[in-house]
């Protein structure tokens, strides 16, 4: 059970890492710290973190992936709220999620998390590996809140 300190991020993530679970995808979490309130709107923080999450629930549990895994970490650093999700992926999996995105209904997910990221000072990479896929983010905390 998540206890960052944010209600909304415990509850989408709790809700989403229980899936993942009974999906049988080993979950790790490496720290788990987030201020009360973030600059987001709850809107933006949901649509956020359930398209990491369900691109990470997907990755893991596709076919070729012989050790799922979801391995989460969320901190407070130099006054950035930073969230990483990594996940492991077969290669297959990426390399046909790439060519989606190309389509007009496919790759909104991660469409949607660089839109977000941009409002928030477009401080976001991804890191595909041979076997895992990773996505990183750090939000500002020294914009009002939403």
């Amino acid at each position: 059970m998540i206890q960052s300190g944010n209600e909304m991020l415990d509850i989408i993530l709790n809700g989403k890492l229980s899936a993942a679970a009974d999906a049988g995808i080993n979950v790790e979490i490496v720290r788990m710290q987030a201020p009360e309130k973030l600059p987001l709107s709850d809107a933006e923080l949901c649509s956020l973190l359930v398209n990491i999450m369900d691109n990470a629930v997907a990755a893991a549990s596709a076919a070729g992936v012989e050790q799922p895994y979801i391995r989460l970490d969320a901190h407070l650093k130099s006054g950035f709220f930073v969230f990483s999700c990594k996940n492991s992926a077969a290669r297959e999996w990426m390399q046909g999620k790439k060519e989606q995105e190309t389509g007009p209904t496919h790759g909104l997910g991660l469409k949607i998390i660089r839109q977000i990221s941009e409002r928030y000072g477009d401080l976001m990479e991804t890191e595909r590996g041979t076997d895992d896929y990773k996505v990183m983010l750090a939000i500002p905390l020294d914009q009002p809140s939403k």
